[in-house]
């Protein structure tokens, strides 16, 4: 009798919470109600309309202007497509040909070590000495000179 009870208040403080819940839900839904009509008042349909109409002359413009600039010049208006499918499949072949064996920039150099043909001294390591003929001029001299 006691787990009856229990069970009894909990239904009715369930049903309590779940009312509450539902007050709160619509007290938002009204204040979203009151400022979403204050929100249709400023915006209007017309205007959306007019912009979209923009919207598309302009991508209408846009699209005009990739046409144009699209544009191929010199390419015949007859072209056979058997002939580029002949291009195609040769083009593949020579892939094909290329993937199996070692490409041109991977093999070994054949060219001789042009360096030790041509004699040339190592590079200097090290500071070089500065010429006596060359002087230090001082900040003053040099301000002075601009």
């Amino acid at each position: 009798m006691l787990y009856n009870q229990t069970y009894n208040l909990d239904q009715v403080a369930f049903a309590s919470e779940g009312i509450k819940d539902a007050q709160q839900t619509m007290t938002a839904m009204k204040a979203a109600n009151k400022e979403l009509k204050g929100m249709m008042k400023t915006v209007r349909i017309e205007d959306i309309d007019s912009m979209q109409d923009e919207m598309m002359d302009l991508m209408d413009v846009s699209n005009e202007i990739q046409e144009t600039l699209g544009r191929s010049y010199n390419v015949p208006d007859d072209i056979d497509e058997e002939e580029l499918m002949g291009e195609l499949d040769a083009l593949e072949a020579d892939m094909d040909f290329e993937s199996n064996s070692v490409p041109s920039y991977l093999q070994p150099d054949k060219e001789t070590d042009l360096d030790s043909e041509l004699n040339l001294p190592a590079a200097p390591s090290g500071h070089a000495a500065i010429p006596a003929n060359r002087q230090k001029k001082s900040m003053a001299t040099c301000l002075r000179s601009l």
